[in-house]
């Protein structure tokens, strides 16, 4: 009886250890950018200005959010982890950067430059351009 008691033991913290990751575990993937709900919608050249005028605001109001740009396609670009769209802004020197999120294989999105579209990104702040991330 003695014998079996440390084994008892190991057996009720397997047990025990094996609950506690079940029902710790995550309940699926993370939802993709798309799946979320939309924080905010603007246009690309609104965009572009409110990062202009006030880069703090903009920051509060749209970094690391759910926004759908919308936009005229001003470039499309191959970049090393996919396409990225150039929106057109008031400015003819910057644009919103959008980068598509397209697994490998997939980057030909069939754009055209003056086509306007609608994208729903994560917005990633301002560097030279406004750049959004995780399009779709």
């Amino acid at each position: 009886m003695k014998k079996l008691l440390p084994l008892f033991f190991v057996a009720i913290l397997i047990f025990g250890a094996f609950l506690f990751f079940r029902s710790n575990r995550p309940s699926g993937s993370p939802a993709t950018v798309w799946e979320q709900p939309t924080d905010a919608k603007v246009d690309a050249a609104q965009l572009y200005q409110e990062f202009m005028q006030d880069e703090t605001g903009a920051n509060e109001k749209y970094l690391n959010k759910i926004t759908e740009v919308s936009g005229e396609v001003k470039a499309v670009q191959e970049g090393q982890f996919g396409q990225v769209v150039l929106l057109k802004t008031n400015d003819p020197d910057h644009s919103v950067r959008c980068r598509l999120d397209a697994k490998p294989g997939e980057s030909d999105s069939g754009l055209e430059i003056g086509q306007n579209v609608k994208f729903k990104c994560l917005c990633s702040g301002y560097v030279q351009d406004v750049e959004m991330v995780q399009c779709k």
